[in-house]
């Protein structure tokens, strides 16, 4: 068995003066080579921060640390190619401030009162809609033309035509439905929206908010050759308790009608998780039930976000229609989210 290996500290950095950087590249690059490293909750939680602070895709940085086996400096060299050669100022020193456990600097703090002073994007009714359902719409989040801006980039980066429905088929869009595009210079303007971060921070209760830097989504019309992929109604979290807050959110980058793959859930299943858990026989596994007949889906136009409660059932839904759906998926969570990571 080979013997733990020393951790880098946390205050290591490199050109790029991120604390906490070096640390996530050491233990990387030693599970990579087998290497025993103790992890701590800490660490899984500054993973979070780090990944989101600097916009890196989990599953996209570990490939590449895992197929490159890069450097300290040739990774730090990756990542900020990934920002057309610019770190956020802001970010680095929000992300330095945590690790090194000091208050945000004074230029941290005014941005985020700023992003407080922002009117409500979620109404009272959405409020209250919210809380029943454990989804709502917020129409407009980003203008319609960025909105097919983006898509337009989706096009581009997937090589099809909009106009010629047999480019859709032509190829695989990655996993499934879902792309690995994450870094085009309209996804990362959609994620900085305010009214996006705004209606996040209502449901939150706090503009202090760090969003992620999640997959793109391709779903094109059903054929007999392709049918529906999925994914079908699943959760993205342990179904272990204990039970904690936690939202997801996804981009209409079209117009959307139900019959055209839109995004579906279980209305309300937030408000029964638990008791449903308890009531099913031993032995049941709950991601085998059929929920299916309780879906329903949830129709939107280009420029329309929808934030769900992440206790909801959710998944796409069979494209009936006669265009794909494309969507962005984004989220964002407070500095002191929690996950649990005893799976079931």
């Amino acid at each position: 068995m080979t013997s733990p290996q020393k951790p880098v500290g946390i205050e290591e950095t490199g050109e790029l003066g991120v604390h906490y950087l070096k640390r996530f590249w050491a233990r990387l690059l030693a599970k990579r080579n087998g290497v025993f490293t103790e992890s701590t909750e800490q660490d899984w939680r500054f993973d979070n921060l780090l990944l989101n602070g600097l916009g890196l895709p989990l599953e996209e940085t570990i490939q590449y640390v895992g197929q490159q086996a890069p450097s300290f400096s040739e990774f730090e060299h990756w990542i900020l190619a990934k920002h057309h050669g610019q770190l956020d100022p802001l970010q680095v020193d929000r992300l330095n401030s945590l690790f090194s456990d000091q208050p945000y600097p004074a230029a941290v703090v005014q941005s985020l009162q700023d992003l407080e002073r922002e009117p409500n994007v979620l109404s009272a009714e959405d409020l209250t809609f919210w809380a029943e359902n454990g989804y709502v719409i917020i129409r407009g989040a980003i203008p319609r033309e960025q909105a097919r801006e983006t898509e337009l980039a989706v096009w581009e980066a997937l090589g099809m035509d909009p106009h010629e429905p047999a480019s859709w088929y032509q190829k695989p869009i990655g996993k499934g439905i879902m792309m690995d595009f994450y870094h085009h210079p309209t996804l990362q303007a959609n994620r900085q929206s305010k009214r996006i971060h705004k209606a996040f921070a209502q449901l939150w209760q706090t503009t202090d908010l760090w969003r992620t830097t999640d997959r793109t989504s391709f779903n094109p019309p059903e054929t007999a050759a392709l049918p529906f992929q999925g994914p079908h109604l699943h959760w993205d979290m342990s179904l272990e308790p204990p039970f904690r807050f936690g939202t997801q959110g996804l981009l209409y980058l079209c117009d959307t009608p139900a019959e055209q793959g839109a995004f579906c859930c279980v209305p309300g299943f937030h408000r029964t998780l638990e008791t449903w858990l308890a009531s099913l026989p031993p032995g049941t596994d709950p991601r085998r039930v059929n929920l299916e007949a309780q879906a329903v889906p949830i129709a939107a136009e280009a420029g329309d976000f929808v934030i769900w409660h992440h206790f909801l059932p959710h998944g796409s839904s069979p494209n009936r229609g006669t265009y794909p759906r494309i969507v962005q998926y984004l989220n964002m969570h407070p500095v002191e989210f929690k996950e649990n990571t005893a799976w079931r």
